[in-house]
């Protein structure tokens, strides 16, 4: 039997493939990937895990934001906020402005607990009054 070198073989292997109407099958040449992974992948069906926002965050956002945002700072995924905003059930008041919905950062702060309820301020005593005691 005659040896045949890889290229003779591959040769031959494409021009039968070529004459079934298929191409040959090719490996993809190894790739690095975009940015490296933290972890394991997540496997298929298993939702993705987003970091929410800290207080400091949600402190520093502007006067309303998107639904998204707020839903990030509450933990709830997009379609779950839209489905709750669209029903009425979303846990802060929602406005609708043209096509999207806005959350005032105000009411977030309040039913996330992050706003003090302000303190009714202290009797000042008066200069050169005294008080007696008795």
């Amino acid at each position: 039997m005659p040896e045949h070198t890889t290229e003779q073989t591959t040769d031959r292997v494409s021009s039968t493939l070529a004459a079934r109407g298929r191409r040959p099958h090719r490996r993809p040449a190894a790739a690095s990937p975009a940015r490296p992974r933290r972890g394991p992948a997540p496997r298929r069906g298993e939702p993705t895990l987003r970091r929410g926002l800290t207080a400091e965050q949600i402190s520093d956002l502007p006067a309303s934001i998107d639904l998204v945002t707020a839903a990030r700072a509450l933990g709830v995924g997009r379609t779950k906020a839209y489905e709750l905003a669209r029903t009425g059930r979303f846990p802060c008041a929602v406005w609708k402005v043209g096509r999207s919905y806005r959350v005032r950062t105000s009411d977030l702060q309040t039913f996330l607990g992050l706003t003090t309820a302000p303190t009714p301020p202290q009797p000042q005593p008066q200069p050169g009054s005294r008080r007696k005691e008795g």
